[in-house]
């Protein structure tokens, strides 16, 4: 469950990355930014390495030709994994030397791998839910945490570059509140398709922490955030944008309990 939530973590942090406006953000941000990818993704090789080692519950009760097919997704899973921590340090480099061609380089090569993996990881889970369901819950998971975890990094870089353009912060506001929309959509379609067992009275409890964690309090700050941002109060930002990454951290890991639970991606 750890492995997955921090491989959506890097998967929405390269997607951000390929869509903000690189080019009015400081080579800085992304030399930092890098660095928090290298780290995430050697945590996710210990992770995974673990879980199959300790012959991970998810192929139990399967036949010999679906845990071969699963098998080979795993180390499929795994080689993207590693091409994904393997591109980040390279890219380090390049963005403290402010070769920015060879740095955006590595971030297309750090979103692909990242990206393909979250789509295996999605194919290979045993859950009870539709394929598009599944991937639709993941992506828009990616989207939430890389736009609140980026954005809140990206405010605080405004203390080192006062002045730099407001306009990536403010993107990444905006987008915001588009995920935190879709994330309630993927949660709604998922719940509807098919019919949910009435709840536990946990249950309900992790749902209500997922539902105004993952949904409610990003597009809260999203807007918030856009109105202090008329002031340029960078400072206000982050710090709304901190307060909901804590939120945000705690709906996506009550997602991943019921997940396991009812097996449907809410």
């Amino acid at each position: 469950m750890i492995a997955d939530f921090v491989l959506r973590l890097v998967a929405g942090i390269a997607l951000m990355w390929l869509l903000m406006p690189r080019g009015i953000v400081a080579d800085g941000f992304f030399r930092i930014q890098m660095l928090v990818v290298l780290g995430l993704g050697v945590l996710l090789i210990l992770s995974f390495q673990s879980a199959i080692d300790q012959h991970d519950s998810r192929y139990a009760g399967f036949s010999a030709e679906q845990s071969a097919a699963l098998a080979g997704k795993s180390r499929l899973l795994q080689q993207l994994i590693f091409a994904t921590a393997a591109a980040a340090y390279p890219g380090h480099v390049f963005w403290k030397l402010g070769r920015r061609k060879a740095g955006t380089a590595c971030i297309l090569t750090i979103g692909l791998t990242s990206l393909a993996a979250l789509t295996v990881n999605a194919a290979s889970g045993r859950s009870g839910s539709l394929l598009y369901q599944q991937l639709f819950a993941e992506f828009s998971s990616a989207a939430v945490l890389g736009a609140t975890l980026t954005g809140m990094l990206l405010g605080h870089w405004y203390l080192t570059t006062p002045t730099m353009s407001l306009k990536p912060l403010i993107w990444f506001c905006r987008v915001l509140f588009l995920a935190a929309v879709l994330r309630g959509i993927a949660s709604a379609t998922a719940w509807i398709h098919p019919p949910v067992e009435p709840l536990q009275q946990l249950q309900w409890m992790w749902l209500s922490l997922r539902i105004g964690g993952a949904v409610v309090a990003p597009a809260a700050a999203a807007i918030m955030s856009l109105t202090i941002l008329r002031h340029r109060n960078t400072q206000s930002t982050t710090g709304v944008l901190f307060a909901c990454l804590i939120l945000v951290f705690m709906g996506e890991m009550s997602a991943a309990l019921l997940q396991q639970d009812l097996g449907i991606p809410l």
